[in-house]
C-alpha cells in the first residue's frame, strides 16, 4: 500500500500541496508540487466568496490567459489556472525569497541598490504595458525578490480581474491598495498605464525615502490626500537623492495623469537616462564597501615594526657612524703625508 506523502489534498489530480506559504484576505498561497512535470510551484487558491462570483470567474479566466502570455525575467510566470471544486486557483512560478516591502527599511541597502530594484520592477511593468496588460495593483508586496536579487512582479491577472469586476458590479470597494492607488482610479475612472505609473511612482518614493508620501488610518482620508495633497519632495526626506531622480519621482506621481509618464516604457527610459548620466556615481557607490575594506586592510609598515628589527637597525647605523668617523683621521693622515 502506497504511503501518503502529505496531509494536504492533490488539486485537480496534479498539484500536491506541501505547505502553506502565506494567507491573506483574498487568497491562500501554498507551496505545491506539480506531479506531472515534477517541479515545485506556488499555488494561489482564491477565497470561496470571491470564487462564487460568476462575473469574476469569467473575467479571471480572461485575465489569467492574458497574463500567462507574459514571458519576462521580471514577471512571475503563470503556469496554469482553473477551478478546484468551487475555488479558483492559479499555479505560478515559485520564488524562494522575499517581498520588496520587507527590505525597504534596511539601512545597509545603498541608494543605487534601491534604484536597481526599482528599475527591474519598471522593466517588467513596461513589458506588460507593451503587451496591453495593465496591472492595477502595483505595490511592493506584489514584487518578489529572489536570492539572486532578481525582482519579479506578480498578481497581474488577479489584480486586473478584481478591478474590472468591481466596476461592473458598481461596488464601492477599492481593490487596489489605497496607499498606492492613483487619484483617478480612486475617483472611479478606468485603469490606464498612467495609473500603474502613479502606483509605481509611490513605490519609488517609498523605496528611496523609506516613507510613504501619504498616510492615514482612514481610507477615505488617504484617498483624499492622493487626490488633493502635494507630496513632500523625496529629496527633502533623503538628501542623497539626486535632483534628476527627485524630478522623475515627482513627475510619476502627478495628480493629472496627462502630466505623468504615459506608460512604464516612458518612465523606464527616464530611469535609464539618469543611470547613464550618473554611471560613475553608481560604480563608486557599488565599490565603496570594497574600497573601505581594502583601506582597512592596508596598514603602513612602521620603521620600528618589532623589537629585533629596531635594535639591529640602530646598532648597524651606530657602527656605520663609528666606522665612518674613525676613518676620517686615517684619510687625513694619508692626505697630508702625500702632500708634504
Amino acid at each position: 500500500m502506497e504511503e501518503k506523502t502529505s496531509t494536504f489534498p492533490i488539486v485537480n489530480d496534479r498539484y500536491q500541496i506541501l505547505n502553506t506559504i502565506s494567507s491573506g484576505g483574498m487568497a491562500v498561497i501554498y507551496r505545491a508540487k506539480d506531479i506531472v512535470l515534477d517541479r515545485e510551484i506556488a499555488l494561489k487558491i482564491l477565497k470561496k466568496d470571491l470564487s462564487k462570483i460568476e462575473d469574476f470567474r469569467d473575467q479571471f479566466s480572461t485575465e489569467a490567459k492574458a497574463s500567462a502570455r507574459l514571458s519576462h525575467i521580471n514577471i512571475i510566470t503563470t503556469y496554469d489556472f482553473g477551478l478546484y471544486g468551487d475555488r479558483l486557483f492559479i499555479a505560478m512560478e515559485l520564488i524562494d525569497g522575499y517581498e520588496l516591502k520587507d527590505i525597504i527599511e534596511e539601512n545597509d541597502l545603498s541608494l543605487f541598490e534601491r534604484i536597481d530594484f526599482l528599475k527591474q520592477a519598471i522593466t517588467g511593468l513596461a513589458y506588460a504595458h507593451n503587451n496591453n496588460i495593465i496591472h492595477c495593483d502595483i505595490k511592493p508586496q506584489n514584487m518578489l525578490i529572489t536570492k539572486e536579487k532578481r525582482l519579479k512582479l506578480t498578481d497581474f491577472g488577479i489584480s486586473r480581474a478584481l478591478d474590472t469586476i468591481s466596476r461592473k458590479n458598481n461596488t464601492d470597494e477599492i481593490w487596489g491598495s489605497p496607499y498606492y492607488i492613483a487619484p483617478e482610479i480612486a475617483g472611479g475612472s478606468m485603469p490606464t498605464p498612467a495609473a500603474d505609473v502613479y502606483s509605481m511612482g509611490i513605490v519609488m518614493y517609498e523605496v528611496l525615502t523609506k516613507k510613504l508620501p501619504f498616510t492615514s488610518d482612514e481610507v477615505l482620508s488617504l484617498i483624499e490626500k492622493h487626490q488633493e495633497e502635494e507630496p513632500v519632495p523625496p529629496a527633502m526626506i533623503n538628501p542623497e537623492i539626486p535632483k534628476a531622480l527627485n524630478s522623475i519621482v515627482l513627475k510619476a506621481i502627478r495628480k493629472d495623469p496627462k502630466k505623468r509618464y504615459p506608460n512604464a516604457s516612458a518612465l523606464l527610459s527616464e530611469i535609464e537616462t539618469f543611470l547613464s548620466e550618473n554611471k560613475d556615481d553608481r560604480i563608486n557607490a557599488s565599490d565603496q564597501v570594497a574600497r573601505s575594506e581594502l583601506e582597512n586592510d592596508i596598514v603602513e609598515t612602521p620603521i620600528q615594526s618589532n623589537g629585533q628589527f629596531d635594535w639591529k637597525t640602530i646598532l648597524l647605523s651606530f657602527l656605520a657612524v663609528i666606522m665612518v668617523g674613525g676613518l676620517i683621521p686615517f684619510w687625513l693622515f694619508i692626505y697630508y703625508s702625500i702632500n708634504r
